[in-house]
């Protein structure tokens, strides 16, 4: 089957340019429950100076309209970007497009994104590459938004950070710019060497290459140096608070407006068919790009079956279990789930992790109330929302060694999930990547130990 490349890349533009459409629609219809315009551009102000470190939930420091109109701004400068550079835009980049749109929910902003971004382009200009080729990578390195917020914000300050209030210093830009140059220096390399360690088995490769700088950033600048670091930053937001912290029945339209419009426009593309997602399905996700292979039309319908799996997940466990509910990390982490839904994830292959998750709540809850322990978390935990949504990006394990080694993915992510942000101290914001990343490093050397016939040889 002849794949016409440039016919996906104007597909991608089209899904792309439509999701910073209905992110805006959705802003403006969150308009009354955020005190009208004037508070929503209220909210996204103090969205932009606000530190961000993991978990920060944009609903409660700005609103629901000011993070819906965040994702879509930051969304549409990516994508304008692209445009009048004229860059290559294939899944890689649909899969960056997605994860900006998934953290502009919960640490990244118009403000934050900038100074990594702008340090890998120069890398690649440096070097005399195009970086019309590497725009991808560019948005991958937002994930440091958090990061960036610190420096300019709080940094050496820390607590003594006023809430609300403006801290920009000369000192706190010189070293952002410094970081977003030391980014593009590294970064690039550090992706390499990361697909190089988990062989291809962790989807989300930034996660484990930005995690580790990460680690070294964080211990360089706080540890190293005897700076103190600080917490998370809470404001009250009245409208936000009016409604319980969470808005259900919003959030749900939204979600199930964007995934049936893709699997509605999917299936007309695809012949008013969906001849041929059977076999996209058969997919192990290892080394895959479902778009080169099968389509664009395919992968919209994948997008859209396997985004409502994630939805129907995401509604059940907050039925079920004590947690949060459609907070702006969760909203975040569904968006970050689906993201990579043209090079490797679809429900066959996924539907493993989660249970794995299931599997080990179920475990713990157990164990605890034989001791008679109140039991620690539950499977609608933000942190377990997250990680699953991350761990997702294991798919290759269960569809190259079946579906118990998918499992036990998900329960070793489970298990490391919430603790991995502490090394890099919730400045990068692709920390279930990174669990995920460790996850394989553990278990792949077990598998291709017991199952050499399926080494992957590098």
């Amino acid at each position: 089957m002849r794949i016409d490349s440039e016919k996906n890349g104007n597909m991608i533009k089209g899904l792309c340019l439509g999701l910073t459409v209905i992110l805006m629609g959705a802003a403006i219809a969150a308009v009354p429950f955020s005190g009208g315009v004037e508070g929503m551009i209220q909210g996204w102000k103090q969205i932009l100076i606000a530190p961000c470190p993991l978990i920060t939930d944009y609903f409660g420091i700005g609103g629901i309209s000011a993070t819906f109109f965040n994702a879509a701004i930051c969304s549409f400068a990516c994508w304008m970007i692209a445009a009048v550079s004229r860059a290559r835009v294939n899944a890689s980049f649909l899969a960056a497009y997605l994860l900006v749109v998934a953290h502009c929910f919960y640490g990244m902003n118009f403000l934050n994104i900038w100074p990594c971004y702008i340090g890998v382009i120069l890398y690649y200009i440096k070097k005399k590459k195009n970086f019309r080729e590497h725009l991808h990578i560019a948005m991958f390195s937002m994930a440091f938004g958090p990061l960036v917020s610190e420096m300019l914000l709080r940094y050496p300050i820390g607590e003594a950070f006023e809430s609300g209030a403006s801290g920009f210093t000369l000192s706190g830009i010189i070293l952002t710019l410094i970081i977003g140059l030391a980014a593009g220096m590294v970064l690039p390399g550090m992706l390499e060497g990361a697909l190089w360690m988990h062989k291809g088995y962790n989807l989300y490769n930034g996660g484990l290459a930005f995690g580790l700088v990460g680690c070294f950033l964080y211990a360089f600048l706080y540890k190293t140096m005897g700076v103190e670091s600080s917490g998370l930053i809470e404001l009250n937001n009245r409208f936000y608070d009016g409604i319980g912290e969470s808005d259900w029945l919003f959030s749900n339209f939204v979600f199930i407006f964007i995934f049936g419009f893709t699997l509605a426009v999917g299936y007309v593309l695809n012949g008013k068919s969906f001849k041929g997602y059977r076999e996209l399905m058969k997919e192990t996700g290892h080394m895959s790009n479902f778009a080169e292979r099968y389509g664009m039309p395919l992968c919209f319908i994948n997008f859209g079956v396997y985004g409502f799996m994630v939805l129907a997940y995401m509604n059940l466990i907050m039925l079920l279990t004590e947690g949060v509910a459609f907070t702006g990390p969760t909203v975040g982490a569904i968006f970050a789930a689906v993201t990579f839904a043209a090079i490797g994830q679809h429900p066959k292959n996924t539907w493993s992790i989660f249970m794995g998750y299931a599997v080990l709540f179920v475990f713990v809850t157990f164990v605890c109330m034989l001791q008679g322990r109140e039991v620690p978390w539950t499977l609608s935990t933000q942190g377990y929302i997250n990680g699953v949504a991350f761990a997702t990006g294991l798919a290759p394990i269960h569809g190259r060694y079946g579906w118990r080694s998918g499992m036990a993915a998900g329960i070793i992510s489970a298990s490391i999930c919430t603790s991995t942000a502490a090394i890099h101290g919730g400045f990068m914001l692709f920390n279930g990547g990174f669990s995920a990343g460790i996850t394989a490093l553990i278990l792949v050397p077990v598998l291709e130990h017991h199952f050499p016939h399926m080494r992957v040889k590098y």
